[in-house]
């Protein structure tokens, strides 16, 4: 999201176990399914018929709940709603550097997943942050902060470019254009997330084979399809099939990141799947159990950016974005609006694991501007849902749609 005194930017990027909660604190758990119900709101917003989708809801989340922290009126209740935030403002910043801690990676495992997640803030030299803002970001967010001139927006935006690409090992490079701000830019929030996770159970390439792929009902294009016999968390009902494909490495709050897939039995029924979610995915991923699974999984890469203005104002945020904003609580003053909330997500999935990151930023301006049995057979050759999710707090990282496979730049 761009203000025109804020803009954040955001990249990100599973083991299987049943989803506990014990050891989380209860405005972790809170916050975790407050980031579902929003990526299952914002999904609609930015999905288009034929056509991939990959995009980091923690990233966003995480970047614009910065922003929230500064909402007073009615552009506060406008964006807890939005944002389905149920955890009390004064526990967010806190909240989140915890539940970011807790996906971490043990550090005992070097042969562990990668996961950076990372938070940045950019000032105009001439704002001037309230204190409470300023301990908000730095000391809670952990974010950092740069002082930074907008005039020279070719240098402001390479400055901000260069730490998301940094941040997401080169995958997002360009979030930002010279267009992207201006001289009435007061603020950049940044937001990056990067994954890079081995399966515990790789895929031998000597078995990939050509699939045919059916995008429609009518139609197929030969992938490059996946196939491997193994015990994972499995599960299905009369609509859907799930399994959760773990990656190495256990996560510093106890739980297991995953590769988790859902896809409907009959490809007539995306729809209807879609429409479970809200109130079933998490049941769905508590009914997660071993099973020996013959599964066949297609590889693809894809490369999404996406404006988020109008989807973020079909959710209900809209006196973020012009005059009626009242952002006071980052400068004191009622000077600032959202200009512009961007994200750009990369995910790559092959023979190994999978390669993610993601990076959302937003821009103010000031206003005046375990049975032995035979394996279950689950094909994933027609369009499915697909996430990263720590299977034990729930927390999403990544969500997206596969329509057409392959590599897409």
């Amino acid at each position: 999201m761009l203000l025109s005194k804020l803009i954040p930017a955001a990249a990100l990027i599973l083991t299987a176990s049943t989803p506990l909660h014990s050891n989380l604190s209860e405005d972790v758990c809170e916050l975790t399914k407050d980031h579902t119900q929003f990526a299952f709101s914002l999904y609609p917003t930015i999905d288009a018929a034929g056509s991939n989708v990959v995009f980091s809801p923690y990233s966003i989340s995480s970047c614009l709940s910065m922003v929230f922290l500064g909402a007073r009126g009615d552009t506060e209740s406008q964006m807890q709603k939005a944002l389905h935030l149920e955890v009390d403002r004064k526990n967010i910043a806190k909240t989140s550097f915890s539940l970011s801690q807790s996906l971490l990676p043990t550090k005992s495992d070097d042969k562990s997943y990668t996961l950076n997640i990372a938070n940045a803030v950019w000032v105009d030299q001439g704002t001037f942050l309230l204190a409470d803002f300023r301990y908000a970001i730095e000391e809670q967010f952990k974010s950092k902060l740069g002082k930074i001139n907008f005039a020279m927006s070719a240098n402001a935006v390479s400055t901000i470019n260069d730490w998301i690409s940094q941040q997401t090992q080169g995958k997002i490079a360009d979030l930002l254009s010279p267009n992207d701000v201006s001289d009435q830019t007061r603020l950049v929030l940044t937001n990056a997330v990067y994954f890079q996770g081995k399966w515990t159970s790789p895929f031998d390439p000597k078995s990939t084979q050509d699939w045919p792929f059916h995008s429609t009902p009518d139609t197929s294009t030969p992938v490059k399809m996946l196939h491997q016999t193994m015990t994972v968390p499995y599960y299905e009902n009369e609509l859907i099939q799930s399994v959760a494909l773990p990656f190495s490495g256990l996560a510093s709050g106890g739980g297991s990141l995953a590769f988790v897939v859902l896809i409907p039995k009959s490809a007539d029924n995306f729809t209807a799947m879609f429409n479970e979610l809200p109130n079933q995915f998490d049941e769905w991923l508590s009914f997660l159990s071993p099973t020996e699974v013959d599964l066949k999984l297609p590889k693809f890469t894809m490369n999404c950016r996406y404006s988020l203005n109008d989807a973020l104002q079909q959710l209900g945020m809209e006196d973020a974005f012009d005059s009626n904003a009242n952002l006071m609580g980052i400068d004191g003053l009622r000077d600032l609006f959202l200009n512009k909330v961007l994200h750009q997500a990369y995910f790559a999935l092959d023979e190994n694991g999978v390669t993610a990151a993601a990076s959302t930023a937003a821009s103010m301006n000031i206003k005046s501007s375990l049975q032995k049995a035979p394996p279950v057979k689950m094909i994933a050759d027609h369009p499915f849902l697909f996430f990263i999710v720590d299977l034990k707090s729930q927390e999403m990282l990544f969500m997206g749609k596969v329509v057409q496979p392959g590599v897409q730049q």
